[in-house]
């Protein structure tokens, strides 16, 4: 289908837009805020498919009443509206499948208050069955009464992995759920064009999933695996509603060009409603809301009039009117107006506008990759984005705190090296939005030191009891980091320098990591119960010098 004669609408750039303010939440650690984003997001599109439902619904209506004024001549294009319809069910209840399968791997069961103004009345649902089945109708139940609000393993970015696209990081996937996904989407869209024929020119299915895009290491890559690699639980079954609403919008355009080609603009609607397309319902504070305003089945060459928040607006040829504000406010806000629409009479006749999106707080997800703490004198990798803003136009950079700030593997990725002595440090993260340079967040981390190396003489830790024959036999002192240390340790860059060893009570000096002959013959003579001492000075990563003991006692 040609770009030119079917672009992109408006409502299915809402729903993409919707969607990319979480496919870069990719770290590690997901914060409490994201996560409450995820839920908010998941249940505005969710309540947003319940009423482009309710739109659907009297669009058939409609088409039945149509059919019983002017059967011979409704007939035919209400028959392929009818298997559109019942395609799009199937589609739409496969991907809810795939929905509460997935959420029944996160969660066993569900705790739903049901009525906000007691918070007692709480209902419990199992998701399994007596025999230990999972119970997929419980599953919907709990979707349909709580929405994302009960989830609780949203940050969960180990189980989507293997569920939805099976192989390991890096390959196209042949298998997993998104694969499934994949396929049934290209089959509906083949459905649906053969159902319209040479009338599928005149309609935009979206739900583009057969082409590649660039990843962030400028690759082309898969639907399935931009989607759902390494992604968090709730980017993925906003993916998942996101890939509904666009199957729905799909039906609905379908159905409302069918229905317009029934007389070809002699034939019009018995019921008008208005319906408004925003660019995006996930608007940053100090953005700009913008949406279309339509008519339903509305014949373009006719201009109508609306007010729309006080604002007074015209439509344009297209045959909407475009409003638009700035946002300041924080939270869900409204849209309330009323269009004025010119009868085939002459007369006028009302319809009420009305619409919301949800206005959120400038935020940075900052995520230090290995741990929540910094240490000085080395590489720290971390992960930094703004929800619903291309990483292209994220900028960070150290505004309190002394280091070293380099650019990572992949976009979003970072490191950042504290200088010795370092303290705190305090990034600056910085979004440009509409053309401004706003600081979205700026998270403080601590600065620790390297902890002290942990050193083995000939493998024994200090506490061993270890014969004299065995410490005789292992003469070389190792320094390794602490267990826990999770930051890796360029290879050579922990090295023992120098050596004081007590044997009973009889000093030895010596460079390097090697017990000298002395130090083992002293070893060798020791009685049964005396002490090996072994201080070990040690240099670091960082460039600076520690002194780590152990103690061995002799035992035979």
């Amino acid at each position: 289908m040609g770009a030119t004669n079917c672009p992109e609408t408006p409502r299915q750039r809402m729903i993409t837009m919707m969607y990319l303010v979480y496919t870069a939440m990719l770290a590690l650690n997901v914060s409490a805020e994201v996560v409450s984003g995820f839920k908010t997001v998941g249940n505005a599109m969710s309540k947003s498919n319940e009423n482009l439902q309710v739109k659907l619904d009297d669009t058939y209506t409609n088409f039945s009443e149509a059919l019983k004024n002017s059967p011979d001549k409704v007939k035919e294009q209400y028959d392929k509206a009818q298997e559109v319809k019942q395609l799009s069910i199937e589609l739409e209840n496969f991907i809810d499948s795939v929905s509460y399968t997935f959420v029944s791997k996160l969660e066993s069961k569900a705790k739903i208050n049901y009525d906000p103004t007691n918070p007692k009345l709480v209902r419990e649902i199992s998701f399994k069955n007596p025999d230990g089945t999972i119970n997929l109708d419980s599953v919907e139940l709990a979707m349909k009464l709580g929405g994302f609000s009960w989830i609780n393993k949203l940050d969960n970015n180990h189980i989507g992995t293997p569920f939805f696209i099976g192989k390991a990081e890096g390959e196209n996937p042949t298998s997993g759920a998104a694969v499934e996904v994949k396929k049934k989407i290209i089959e509906y869209k083949q459905r649906v064009k053969q159902i319209l024929g040479e009338d599928s020119v005149h309609v935009s299915l979206g739900l583009d999933v057969e082409r590649e895009e660039l990843n962030s290491d400028k690759k082309l890559t898969s639907w399935e695996m931009l989607n759902f690699n390494n992604t968090v639980a709730g980017a993925a079954l906003v993916t998942l509603t996101r890939m509904k609403a666009e199957t729905m919008n799909a039906e609905f355009d379908v159905v409302n060009m069918l229905y317009k080609q029934v007389s070809k603009g002699d034939f019009s609607f018995d019921q008008i409603a208005m319906i408004s397309r925003p660019k995006s319902t996930y608007i940053i504070q100090g953005g700009t809301y913008e949406t279309d305003i339509n008519v339903a089945a509305y014949d373009s060459k006719q201009h109508f009039t609306a007010t729309v928040n006080g604002q007074q607006l015209n439509s344009t040829d297209s045959g909407s009117v475009h409003y638009r504000t700035v946002c300041n406010n924080v939270g869900v806000q409204k849209i309330i107006g009323t269009a004025y629409v010119t009868t085939p009479d002459g007369g006028t006749k009302e319809y009420p506008i009305s619409d919301s999106y949800f206005v959120a707080k400038p935020v940075a997800v900052v995520s230090l990759d290995n741990m929540q703490v910094m240490y000085a004198g080395i590489e720290n990798p971390f992960t930094a984005g703004v929800p619903g803003v291309d990483g292209r136009n994220v900028k960070v950079s150290i505004i309190e705190g002394n280091g070293k700030l380099s650019p990572g593997d992949g976009e979003g990725k970072y490191n950042i090296t504290p200088a010795n002595g370092c303290k705190k440090i305090v990034l600056g993260v910085d979004a440009v939005v509409d053309g401004k340079t706003t600081r979205m967040g700026a998270p403080v981390y601590k600065v620790r030191p390297i902890p002290n190396p942990i050193i083995t003489v000939g493998g024994f830790a200090s506490g061993a009891k270890v014969s004299r024959s065995n410490l005789a036999s292992g003469a070389t002192v190792v320094a390794r980091p602490q267990e826990g240390f999770e930051f890796k340790i360029p290879k050579g860059s922990i090295r023992v320098m120098s050596l004081e060893v007590f044997v009973g009570n009889k000093p030895f000096n010596m460079n390097g990591n090697t017990l000298e002959p002395d130090v083992i013959s002293a070893i060798k003579r020791a009685n049964r119960g005396d002490k090996v001492y072994v201080d070990a000075k040690v240099m670091m990563p960082d460039g600076v010098p520690r002194t780590s003991s152990c103690i061995l006692t002799i035992n035979k």
